[in-house]
């Protein structure tokens, strides 16, 4: 039989961990690219934007090991990062997303098949 403080203990535990994801997923977009704890380098991809193409809304993606084309939706939510302009994230478009610039992107599962969950693009000019 559990006691009354282990069942309060475990309820605790578990609203903790939730309130963390949701917290993070609701201030993600003010972590600056390739510092977001827990998933950065481990569940996101960062490289430079090879190509954009605004009819099939994708993005080839390069690294040192090669490229990756990503699928942007509607749901795909696209942050400018402009932290080391020492300025405040703004929310981007598709339009955002040129050749050359930095990103980091999340796709909606663990499988980079998956349409892109977020993308942050680094912003280093005005």
């Amino acid at each position: 039989m559990r006691t009354p403080f282990a069942v309060m203990g475990l309820t605790i535990t578990l609203l903790a961990g939730m309130s963390y994801a949701h917290g993070q997923r609701a201030t993600e977009q003010f972590i600056p690219l390739g510092h977001s704890p827990g998933l950065s380098g481990r569940y996101t991809y960062i490289g430079q934007i090879a190509s954009a193409d605004a009819q099939q809304r994708t993005i080839s993606v390069s690294q040192a090991g090669g490229s990756h084309t990503v699928k942007i939706t509607d749901a795909t939510r696209i942050w400018l990062d402009r932290s080391k302009l020492r300025q405040t994230a703004l929310r981007g478009s598709f339009g955002d997303l040129k050749k050359g610039e930095k990103v980091e992107i999340k796709y909606q599962g663990n499988d980079r098949e998956q349409p892109a969950d977020w993308v942050k693009v680094e912003v280093v000019q005005r």
